[in-house]
């Protein structure tokens, strides 16, 4: 039994191939695994931790709160859906690759590395 190939197939296969990789690799939110914390500017866009004191703010830069399964902002894009002040109780991390999901391809940030 042998089939001869079609090759009006083939420009839709290719299409279709395209629009997958493109819709995988976009660039889906990060998600926290747990309570955590990001730096962000006075224009609430997100900035290295390094630039937030332990003490809350300094130099117009301050901790962003954000709960489990909250979207985590990457450096440089606006923070939203957490808050400027901590809930009771909760204890925060640094938003590391360590306790953050990363979007895109289903991959985790998450390290086999102790």
């Amino acid at each position: 039994m042998t089939q001869k190939f079609d090759r009006r197939v083939l420009p839709i296969t290719s299409a279709m191939a395209a629009a997958l990789l493109a819709t995988g690799c976009s660039r889906s939110p990060d998600t926290a695994d747990r309570d955590v914390r990001v730096c962000r500017d006075a224009q609430g866009r997100r900035v290295e931790d390094r630039n937030c004191s332990w003490g809350g703010s300094g130099g117009g830069h301050g901790w962003y709160y954000l709960g489990r399964g909250s979207a985590v902002a990457r450096v440089g894009e606006r923070v939203s859906g957490g808050s400027i002040a901590p809930s009771y109780g909760h204890s925060y991390s640094p938003a590391s690759s360590a306790n953050v999901t990363r979007g895109g391809l289903g991959l985790s940030g998450r390290s086999s590395h102790s």
